[in-house]
């Protein structure tokens, strides 16, 4: 048998189980929160290098994952999310604790949340700190820390230590698409004893679009019922018609050009 089809073979079990044991390494937002009853959908895209390997392996084998994640906006300081994880979901509470609400300046906010995951195994807590630098700038850095512990609810679930990191990037973009490449590095030991060391590095990469509404979009000249340099209109238009110096009259299919 090929060494290849051997190492997928030995693996394929605590291969099967990671794909359903992810989680929400990737933080993939600034401290800044959504604005009040808007709606915004990101994605992050994560890979974890050497994150499995089979007890008589020599190489480890990498993990990739995507995370889908929807946040609204409550008030000025706070706005919810929901992810949806590679065998689980989870919804957290973002709130903003520095004075700045300008956007010029530093935001500082904490997030919490929790939720299934493990297929179902596991309730998962989350706490995070974040700080962001202004995002009026092309180029807007965050980082802070992230701590996650998860708890058996199944019947056979192994117990787990908690996972402690750090994370840091960068957003690039503007208000209707952005994108936030990331780093973390985690401890993060292995109950099931899929790999050997307990330190990974989570390199990912958030997209986040944002729908245009209608009142962002440019309005066409003359739709308000003023000309585009903004002078009072004169003349006429579709009901009357205005001679200069004179009264208005009806316009009809009898009048005088």
């Amino acid at each position: 048998m090929p060494a290849i089809v051997r190492r997928l073979a030995a693996v394929s079990p605590a291969l099967l189980i990671a794909l359903t044991a992810c989680l929400p390494y990737t933080v993939g937002t600034t401290a800044r929160t959504v604005p009040v009853n808007e709606t915004t959908n990101s994605t992050s895209y994560y890979f974890i290098p050497s994150a499995i390997r089979g007890p008589h392996d020599t190489v480890a084998v990498p993990l990739a994952g995507a995370d889908y994640e929807l946040r609204f906006g409550l008030d000025a300081r706070s706005d919810m999310g929901m992810r949806i994880l590679p065998g689980g979901v989870g919804i957290d509470y973002k709130r903003r604790i520095d004075r700045d609400m300008s956007g010029t300046g530093t935001a500082v906010a904490y997030i919490v949340g929790g939720g299934i995951v493990n297929g179902g195994e596991h309730l998962m807590v989350q706490g995070t700190l974040i700080a962001s630098a202004r995002e009026d700038a092309p180029i807007a850095p965050f980082g802070g820390l992230r701590a996650i512990q998860v708890m058996p609810i199944s019947q056979g679930a192994v117990s787990d230590k908690p996972t402690i990191g750090a994370f840091g990037g960068a957003q690039v973009g503007n208000r209707y698409f952005t994108v936030r490449p990331e780093l973390g590095i985690f401890y993060d030991h292995s109950a099931l004893g899929v790999r050997k060391r307990d330190v990974i590095f989570v390199p990912a990469i958030t997209l986040q679009r944002r729908r245009r509404e209608s009142s962002d979009l440019p309005k066409p000249p003359g739709l308000s019922g003023t000309p585009a340099t903004g002078a009072p209109r004169s003349g006429c238009d579709m009901v009357t018609c205005a001679p200069p110096g004179g009264a208005p009259r009806r316009r009809g299919r009898l009048d005088v050009p």
